[in-house]
């Protein structure tokens, strides 16, 4: 750190932090979260369009857009400055374990497979996950808290047909939102049109550095990624 500068930088942002303790994982948790809350996702179509260019969105993500907030329901879960919220529920989606791909530490047992209960072992939270935010979401390769959808429209199709694929989720557990909602398959295309084309922010990585002090690999710098990246 002291051969970087970091230690000054330290100094500068956390002046009245005990010497001691101003070099800690503390203070270097609370300057990454400072990074990381600046990273928003604010030139989509969508907002763009609320923001008065009217032409941002397509008529199709505009017709989504319409049923995402009116018929699909979909706001009722969707709702903050990113649509997500702070609240936990019951999809009835399938498990790591239950994927085809390979993944770390999962299997039939893992305390994971319950949600929120692991953490908080309120029976009332068994099954619940976060709600997810809805920005940039093509930028991933899978979706649902188990892995077991590939593609946006997997989910709506799924949200749309209101059953539930883990047989393991008791029904009492399921939110009183995931029900049947009645779309067609028009409908489906165009809510879907409107989350990944509407809500993607194109430019992103706006936010990445051009490198850091320590010359490794942004954003991870594990061996895999070391080659991925095509870095050293």
């Amino acid at each position: 750190m002291s051969n970087l500068n970091y230690r000054q930088l330290f100094d500068e942002a956390f002046p009245e932090s005990d010497p001691g303790v101003r070099y800690g994982q503390e203070n270097c948790g609370l300057a990454i979260a400072a990074y990381e809350r600046i990273i928003l996702a604010n030139q989509a179509p969508f907002q763009l369009w609320l923001r008065g260019k009217s032409n941002a969105l397509t008529e199709q993500e505009k017709h989504g857009a319409v049923l995402f907030f009116g018929k699909a329901n979909c706001a009722s879960c969707h709702n903050g400055p990113n649509l997500a919220n702070m609240e936990f529920h019951a999809q009835g989606m399938k498990d790591l374990f239950e994927t085809t791909d390979n993944t770390y530490g999962a299997n039939s047992e893992s305390c994971e497979n319950k949600g929120r209960y692991c953490f908080t072992k309120n029976d009332a939270d068994l099954y619940k996950f976060k709600v997810p935010q809805l920005y940039n979401l093509t930028d991933s390769p899978f979706f649902g808290h188990g892995a077991s959808f590939r593609s946006v429209r997997e989910v709506v199709a799924y949200k749309n047909k209101g059953k539930k694929e883990n047989l393991g989720v008791p029904d009492g557990q399921l939110a009183e939102q995931f029900k049947p909602l009645g779309l067609t398959e028009a409908e489906v295309d165009d809510i879907t049109a409107f989350i990944e084309r509407g809500l993607r922010d194109p430019n992103l990585l706006r936010y990445q550095p051009i490198s850091v002090r320590s010359g490794q690999c942004f954003p991870n710098n594990d061996p895999q990624s070391k080659i991925d990246l095509g870095c050293n």
